[in-house]
């Protein structure tokens, strides 16, 4: 039930990319805009709100707050769809960020109950393998929604209920929107609340003094952690929200026709990414690297910046789509061994804080700055439309080769955090 609500949840977050041609059409926004409008105005609530949710987490029932905060999220995607210009699609996208804020410290903090730490990694794998069926589920029922959407309707209009004739765009956000409020229901329904684990000081919260003692000890691991995966991550919300785009503007593809391809290719790969992650943690710790969580962050990330910086270079949209496609089968293994890493250094009374602590960090670096570099690169440095595969591949370079060294430069304290773990 996590993972189907992260799967629409990541539905929520990038089907703003495989709309943004629609979108620019009908209200004539700049890639900056688009940029902002996929990226911070989703990211700086989503941010902000984390870490009050993230203490939430830490000592309130976690199912109840992530069933709100789905039907939250859910409902704002919906809104979108009424939205008529930038502040209310600015405004709608905020109320998405928020609603999304409580998954990732909820869903790490029961994981982390629901799992023996010898199998969390994979266990965070499969998690994260949520954002690769959001993302297959995304371009092909989205590419099929709007290739129905347009049909059923007179050119680019859509006779909803209610509304009456709105545009196509608008009736993919009600519509994906409304399907999100089932997973809420379902975990309502039929997820437990799990007993607390892997707890110190008798069990009792954590107290500020506690909490502030933590974080000054381990501040090297994690701002080596956080700064480096967000980094990463940076360059794969950049690229994930203007490949439609990509598509579109250099290789004359429409959006139904890549989001089938790279649903079905693109979903497989990041599938395989999310599984096998934590198996090469594993591997790494049977060959008595400890750090294994943070050595497949690692190389993880630097397979994967390699394969999105040359793939938009590549001459016809099928070896495009490859490069995208191999590169994929990568693209997961930040993500999820980033959380594991985060579970093993962290006691349970901490890990909602610790996890939103981190979202915040990933949120405006990652998902915040990452869409927007890429629009703002392709209006201000470019300055022509068309150059849009130039600015992927620039950002995703630099940033996501900045993100590898910085977690590279941070195993070693990593292990001293480990060194330091006491409640096993």
């Amino acid at each position: 039930m996590i993972c189907f609500a992260y799967l629409f949840g990541f539905m929520d977050r990038i089907i703003v990319g495989l709309l943004t041609p629609a979108i620019q059409a009908d209200l004539g926004l700049s890639d900056s805009q688009m940029g902002i409008i996929q990226g911070l105005a989703f990211a700086l609530f989503y941010t902000l709100f984390g870490v009050p949710l993230g203490l939430a987490a830490d000592r309130m029932n976690r199912k109840w707050l992530l069933t709100a905060g789905t039907a939250v999220w859910s409902t704002m995607t919906a809104v979108c769809g009424l939205a008529r210009g930038f502040w209310p699609l600015f405004g709608a996208r905020v109320g998405v960020g928020i609603g999304e804020a409580t998954l990732n410290p909820c869903a790490a903090s029961l994981i982390g109950d629901y799992f023996k730490a010898q199998t969390r990694p994979k266990a965070f794998g499969v998690y994260t393998m949520s954002t690769a069926l959001g993302t297959a589920v995304t371009y092909i029922t989205g590419g099929a929604v709007i290739a129905w959407v347009m049909g059923a309707g007179a050119g680019n209009t859509f006779p909803m209920p209610v509304l009456g004739d709105i545009q196509a765009w608008q009736a993919v956000f009600i519509i994906v929107g409304l399907a999100g409020l089932v997973p809420a229901l379902l975990m309502a329904l039929t997820v437990r609340e799990p007993a607390r684990q892997d707890l110190v000081n008798q069990g009792k919260g954590a107290d500020w003094a506690q909490t502030r003692a933590f974080l000054r000890q381990n501040r090297k691991t994690l701002l080596c952690h956080y700064f480096g995966v967000s980094l990463i991550i940076m360059s794969v919300y950049g690229w994930v929200n203007w490949m439609p785009t990509f598509f579109v503007r250099i290789h004359g593809w429409g959006v139904p026709t890549f989001s089938i391809y790279y649903g079905i290719f693109g979903g497989l790969a990041g599938i395989v990414s999310a599984l096998t992650s934590g198996f090469v943690t594993g591997w790494f710790k049977q060959r008595g690297r400890i750090d294994g969580a943070m050595r497949t962050v690692m190389w993880g990330g630097l397979c994967l910046t390699i394969g999105t910086a040359i793939a938009p270079l590549m001459p016809a949209p099928e070896l495009a789509l490859a490069g995208f496609v191999i590169a994929g089968l990568f693209a997961n293994y930040p993500s999820a061994q980033a959380l594991a890493a985060l579970n093993e250094i962290t006691p349970n009374q901490l890990r909602g804080l610790v996890t939103a602590l981190y979202i915040l960090v990933l949120g405006l670096a990652g998902a915040g700055l990452g869409p927007f570099a890429m629009g703002w690169v392709t209006d201000n440095v470019f300055g022509d439309k068309q150059y849009i595969h130039y600015s992927m591949a620039l950002v995703t370079s630099v940033m996501g080769l900045s993100g590898c060294a910085l977690v590279a430069f941070g195993l070693k304290s990593f292990r001293e955090s480990l060194g330091r773990v006491d409640w096993r």
